[in-house]
């Protein structure tokens, strides 16, 4: 965080400098026991120190400041398979009396759920009209969340659910720590907030791959748009 070139938190660990921001655990013994999954490292040393120097971020302009007003009142919830909708809701329901602000889950793939869970949808809409800031990450090392793509996504869009894009789980949590324990933000102020890149914590969506394609129909249309082409 000193250096004239690297201006941010970093972890180094083995032959690598990572993001702090999008830096994981991976191995609990290994020598890389860190990775950074949808960011490549900022710099490799070996013989040679070879610097992703596109990859920096700009230097601060102000002076350095550590916020301290984190508001952690939130939970996380990892899906599994066969997984009881009235088990969870309870869980949310007891949170709630406990002035729960913040729910972050760990959804398959791109941000899905098994489509017949209508219970549990509805049970997230519930929580995002009391206030609650509902955050979906994916279970994936790498990869991102594309809520929408498929129907269950967009049933959580319409149930008031944030995508979390390619942000790890740690930096989702503090993220959003952060911006519920700002006093300046309304709750559609942080939920505007988590999809924006702040500090190098996620891809821009301007930067991100497209989607692949998730029907016959969509398949059909791109290949004879690639056809127009040529």
């Amino acid at each position: 965080a000193s250096s004239d070139t690297v201006s941010e938190v970093c972890i180094f660990f083995h032959d690598r400098l990572l993001r702090g921001c999008r830096a994981t655990k991976v191995n609990t013994s290994k020598l890389k026991a860190f990775d950074s999954p949808n960011l490549p490292p900022l710099a490799e040393i070996g013989i040679n120190i070879e610097e992703n120097e596109h990859l920096f971020r700009a230097p601060p302009r102000g002076s350095f400041r550590i916020n301290t007003s984190m508001d952690t009142r939130m939970i996380t919830l990892r899906l599994v398979p066969g997984f009881d909708d009235a088990s969870i809701k309870a869980i949310i329901d007891a949170a709630r009396q406990t002035h729960l602000k913040g729910l972050i889950l760990q959804l398959y793939g791109t941000g899905n759920l098994p489509s017949i869970k209508d219970d549990f949808v509805q049970c997230l809409r519930d929580a995002t009209d009391a206030g609650i800031v509902v955050v979906a990450t994916t279970q994936c090392q790498s990869g991102s969340v594309i809520l929408g793509h498929y129907a269950t996504g967009q049933k959580l869009i319409g149930a008031g659910v944030v995508s979390g894009s390619d942000m790890s789980i740690e930096a989702t949590t503090t993220k959003l720590a952060y911006l519920l324990g700002r006093q300046d933000l309304s709750i559609d102020e942080v939920r505007d907030l988590m999809t924006v890149d702040l500090r190098g914590e996620m891809t821009p969506e301007s930067e991100m791959s497209p989607p692949p394609l998730a029907s016959a129909y969509q398949k059909a249309i791109a290949k004879k748009n690639r056809s127009r082409i040529y």
